[in-house]
C-alpha cells in the first residue's frame, strides 16, 4: 500500500508521548492550577496546604477514573459515533459519586472553610456531590479529548488524512464475516494488517502495517474479539499478530520479541515458552 492511502498518525504517537506520561503530567498541572486558583470548595486553604490537598485528591481520583473507564468501556458498548464521549462522561459521573465520601472526609480533615453544616452529614454529602459531579466529569472529558479526537496538528497529517480511502475499500486486518466492535473501531481510523496491540491505561495502541492509532478500548476485550489463531498475548499489556512475530531474544534476564516492523515488545516469563514454541513451529512449517 502506498503512502497516499495511509491514515494520519495520532499527534501524541508522533511525538512519542505515552498515555501514562500524558496523564501523569496533566495531573501535576491540575494540582498546581487548583492549588493556585483555590476554586470554590477549597477557597482559603492556602497554596502550600492546597498542594497537599489536591495531590491527595488527584492521586485517588485519576486511578479511580481509569478503573471505572475500563468497566464502562466493557459494559457500555455503544455503536454511535459519540460512544467514547458518552463512556467518558458516564465514567466521570460514576467516579464523582463514588468519590463523594472520600472528598467529604478530606474536606473535614483539611478543615476546608465552609465545610461545616448544621444539617448533618447527609446534607454535607449531598452538597459534596453537587460540587463534584460537574467539575470531575468536565475535567475528565477535557483530559481525554485530545485522544478521543485523535488530534494531529502537523501539516503532513492533514494532507494524508485528505487522501484516506473510503472505508468500504479498506480490508480488515483479520478477515471476519461480521467485523467485531474492535475491528469497526479500528477501520474508522486505520487500514492495514494488525501487528500489535498494547494497553496504555484505559486506551489501546494499535500498530498496523500502515501506521498506529489509539482509542478507548480494553485490551482484554480486543483479544477476545480476534480469532484465537491470529496471534497471542505475550505480556499482560501486549498482544502480537502471529504473522508479524519474527524472533525472541533474551537480554539481562528479560525477554523481548522482535516484530516485522523492527519494534520490540517485552515477553513475560509465563509466556516465554509459548512464544518460543510458536516460533519453532513456524520455522518447521
Amino acid at each position: 500500500m502506498t503512502d497516499t492511502t495511509k491514515t494520519a498518525k495520532h499527534w501524541f504517537s508522533e511525538t512519542e508521548v505515552s498515555v501514562e506520561q500524558y496523564f501523569f503530567f496533566s495531573s501535576l498541572a491540575l494540582i498546581v492550577i487548583f492549588a493556585w486558583m483555590e476554586p470554590t470548595g477549597a477557597a482559603g486553604i492556602g497554596f502550600a496546604k492546597g498542594l497537599v490537598f489536591w495531590t491527595i485528591q488527584t492521586s485517588i481520583l485519576i486511578p479511580l477514573l481509569i478503573a471505572i473507564q475500563h468497566l464502562v468501556s466493557h459494559y457500555l458498548t455503544l455503536k454511535a459515533a459519540q460512544s467514547p464521549w458518552i463512556q467518558t462522561a458516564v465514567s466521570g459521573v460514576v467516579t464523582a459519586l463514588l468519590f463523594v465520601p472520600i472528598g467529604y472526609f478530606l474536606d473535614t480533615l483539611f478543615a476546608i472553610p465552609g465545610n461545616e453544616s448544621e444539617f448533618g452529614i447527609v446534607y454535607g454529602l449531598l452538597d459534596e456531590a453537587g460540587g463534584l459531579v460537574v467539575p470531575v466529569t468536565v475535567t475528565w472529558l477535557a483530559l481525554n479529548a485530545p485522544w478521543i479526537l485523535q488530534l494531529d496538528f502537523s501539516k503532513k497529517a492533514v494532507e494524508i488524512a485528505k487522501q484516506v480511502p473510503d472505508l468500504h475499500e479498506i480490508t480488515s486486518p483479520i478477515q471476519t464475516e461480521q467485523p467485531t466492535r474492535f475491528l469497526q473501531e479500528l477501520r474508522s481510523r486505520n487500514s492495514g494488517e494488525i501487528i500489535s496491540i498494547s494497553s496504555e491505561l484505559h486506551y489501546v495502541r494499535v500498530v498496523t502495517t500502515d501506521s498506529e492509532v489509539m482509542f478507548l478500548y480494553n485490551l482484554r476485550d480486543a483479544i477476545e474479539e480476534l480469532s484465537a489463531d491470529s496471534g497471542l498475548q505475550i505480556h499482560r499489556s501486549h498482544w502480537v499478530a502471529r504473522a508479524h512475530l519474527k524472533k525472541i531474544i533474551k537480554k539481562n534476564g528479560s525477554s523481548e520479541c522482535v516484530l516485522s516492523n523492527g519494534k520490540r515488545l517485552p515477553v513475560s516469563r509465563r509466556k516465554f515458552a509459548e512464544v518460543r514454541d510458536l516460533l519453532d513451529s513456524e520455522i518447521s512449517e
